[in-house]
């Protein structure tokens, strides 16, 4: 009787609880069903933020798989930039020259490799991979290094040239400067970590021709020492503890200084250019590369370009030679090519092969417009910069040097003066000249086909030769103001 009982108020305690959620669900909606179909509008309302939220959800969802898509391709396209960095990286320390840039697919992603010249012993070289995640949406992952060419700097007797270009080089400005007296002018200069080693002509022989200038303070630069070699020296390359010098006279063409202690320099060697004579045999520009030295003399009787080995500086000795019939007025050497500016009309830039210097052989060159002479001369990489004198319409020429048979312009610029002097780094050449308003320039050369002047700066006479060490140009001057440090704003 107990149990029937609860059971009946149980049933009654539900059907009470019935009629209050009847009365409230009345109570809710009895005044949306008084408004003349508003019920309707807000149940629709109800719908549309329904919906929405589900869509935003769906977003929400996609959006993290799309996200989590990204990140994944990211990963992978780093990886991808990070191992073609570290290959060509790699491939610097055998082939540095070899250096190229090249584009390639895998899968979804192109991966490109830039190979841009620093200087002749410093590359860039930038990674890049991209990938489209749709029509609307490129995305690239880029990684930049700089690699060295130490084997070469180790053969040019560790004259790196320093860190890139800085500053505004629109406004050049004066650093410091050095006069070496009167009487004196200067003719050549190479600059090793601050420390800069000059040649020059002087009014009598007995004045010192030879110049050891620290610069190390670029603002307060001073004469170490100097040294009496004879009539005059035209030109100097440095290498490790020795100096090498081309001698103003028809023996005794080529002189070996020992640097070791700079406060006091000595003449070690002195050494005559077999199977030459004439007045035009005198030692006229020289280059240091790998324990040998590159010397060429004006126009003489026998070859005007020599190579001599240096292994034992003390004791130097010729292993080849080659005769142009005309002045070769500057050398570089990359690797087993010597490019020449010569004074040739067919061949104002003559490149031949040294490999073996007991049988030098010419291997092609560039015939320049009209009959001016080349003077001076830059190699980075592929590009060989041509300086030329006064009356040439194209006085400073960039040119291709790929293929040395088929060597082509990729564009030049009047300087209307002789071009004595080239130095490249980055984007920019700059250039030392015979104009006598402006015997320092600078040269946007980022684009061969249009060469831009950017600045220029006057000196109280013509320059005779440039260098360029981290962001300073050193350019010798035919006058007692001998020296001239230049740098940017």
């Amino acid at each position: 009787m107990e149990h029937k009982t609860q059971n009946i108020e149980h049933r009654t305690q539900n059907m009470e609880h019935g009629v209050e959620r009847f009365k409230l669900f009345h109570a809710l909606w009895l005044p949306f069903y008084d408004q003349k179909g508003q019920s309707t509008l807000e149940i629709l309302i109800a719908l549309v933020v329904l919906t929405v939220a589900l869509m935003s959800a769906v977003l929400v969802i996609f959006g993290g798989q799309s996200l989590s898509l990204d990140s994944a391709e990211s990963n992978q396209a780093l990886r991808l930039a990070q191992k073609n960095l570290e290959s060509v990286v790699a491939s610097a320390r055998y082939n540095f020259n070899g250096l190229a840039s090249s584009s390639s697919t895998e899968s979804e992603f192109l991966e490109e490799i830039t190979v841009t010249n620093i200087s002749t012993s410093t590359k860039q070289v930038t990674s890049k991979v991209s990938w489209q995640t749709d029509p609307q949406r490129v995305q690239n992952v880029e990684l930049a290094t700089l690699v060295t060419n130490w084997y070469g700097i180790q053969s040019s007797g560790g004259d790196s040239g320093g860190g890139g270009v800085g500053g505004d080089w629109t406004n050049p400005q004066t650093l410091g400067s050095i006069d070496l007296g009167p009487g004196e002018s200067a003719t050549g200069l190479d600059v090793i970590n601050g420390i800069i080693y000059m040649t020059a002509v002087a009014s009598a022989q007995t004045k010192p021709d030879f110049f050891v200038v620290n610069a190390t303070n670029g603002q307060a630069p001073y004469i170490v020492s100097n040294l009496d070699t004879g009539p005059g020296l035209n030109a100097i390359d440095a290498a490790g503890n020795y100096a090498y010098v081309a001698n103003n006279k028809t023996t005794s063409q080529l002189q070996v200084i020992d640097i070791s202690n700079g406060s006091a320099p000595f003449l070690v060697a002195s050494y005559t250019l077999p199977g030459v004579s004439g007045s035009g045999g005198v030692g006229n520009t020289i280059f240091y590369s790998n324990n040998k030295i590159y010397i060429g003399t004006k126009t003489a009787t026998g070859p005007e370009f020599h190579v001599i080995d240096v292994s034992n500086p003390i004791a130097p000795s010729e292993i080849g030679s080659f005769e142009l019939g005309a002045d070769v007025n500057s050398i570089y050497v990359s690797g087993n090519t010597a490019y020449l500016a010569t004074s040739a009309d067919n061949g104002e830039l003559t490149i031949l092969d040294v490999t073996n210097p007991a049988s030098i052989t010419e291997i092609g060159g560039f015939d320049a417009p009209g009959s001016y002479d080349g003077l001076s001369g830059y190699l980075v990489g592929t590009k060989y910069y041509l300086g030329r004198a006064n009356g040439a319409n194209d006085g400073f020429d960039i040119l291709d040097v790929t293929n040395p048979a088929a060597v082509t312009s990729l564009g030049s610029i009047n300087v209307g003066s002789d071009v004595t002097g080239i130095r490249v780094r980055d984007y920019l050449g700059f250039v030392g000249t015979s104009d006598t308003n402006s015997e320092f320039q600078v040269y946007n050369i980022a684009n061969p086909a249009a060469i831009v002047k950017i600045s220029s700066f006057n000196f109280p006479n013509i320059a005779t030769a440039i260098d360029y060490e981290s962001n300073l140009v050193y350019v010798s001057v035919r006058s007692n103001d001998a020296l001239r440090i230049i740098t940017s704003k």
